[in-house]
């Protein structure tokens, strides 16, 4: 479970097919604190386990249809990340709950700056519209946003200044894809939420 609250953002060393898996190695940044084989970590909002680290990186693994399915199947080497060490109990909620289990993958329709804030409009598949609601929450890339303008086929989300510094999502320009989470709470209220993203139970990576 994670809050998307990002810890700290890092570039992927290398990424590298290994008998019909993905195993991506990823600078290792001293925000993160301790790690250990096994745990959970959230990579731009995938919640991966770490196989094995040293002082300078960690390497995880994914799945065939991890990589298909999100954004991590275009990692490359340098692509920036952001992190999230899994939530330690009795640990503040600052952000939602996360689960690290990508809904789907959206695209970066519009990027605009109104009155000193910078405004990213997202797609939006119209079968998931029932999951969004309006100052909602959603996590986008792993890291926890209010939805500041809802339509049919897009969603707008509104950046502060510290995610702008600290995530990966002011580097983003309009057609770069990226990771979506839609709020757990909503997948629960709504009975067709199972019906609407089918087998995605199957993406857990923990």
């Amino acid at each position: 479970m994670f809050t998307g609250i990002i810890k700290a953002t890092s570039k992927v060393l290398r990424s590298s097919p290994s008998q019909g898996k993905l195993q991506v190695t990823i600078v290792r940044p001293s925000e993160l604190g301790e790690l250990a084989t096994g745990a959970s970590i959230a990579c731009d909002g995938i919640c991966l386990t770490v196989l094995g680290f040293d002082s300078a990186s960690f390497t995880v693994e994914l799945m065939r249809e991890t990589a298909q399915k999100t954004t991590a199947g275009q990692w490359k080497t340098n692509t920036m990340l952001n992190l999230e060490p899994a939530l330690k109990l009795g640990d503040r909620l600052d952000g939602h709950w996360v689960q690290g289990h990508i809904d789907r993958t959206s695209t970066l329709l519009e990027k605009r700056i109104l009155s000193g804030t910078t405004y990213l409009r997202f797609e939006l598949d119209p079968q998931d519209r029932n999951l969004v609601v309006p100052q909602g929450s959603i996590a986008v890339n792993g890291v926890s946003l209010t939805i500041a303008e809802l339509k049919a086929n897009s969603f707008t989300v509104s950046l502060i200044s510290h995610t702008l510094d600290n995530t990966n999502l002011g580097t983003l320009s309009p057609g770069n894809k990226v990771n979506l989470e839609y709020d757990i709470l909503g997948k629960y209220c709504d009975p067709t939420a199972s019906e609407l993203l089918p087998g995605r139970s199957s993406w857990i990576e923990c």
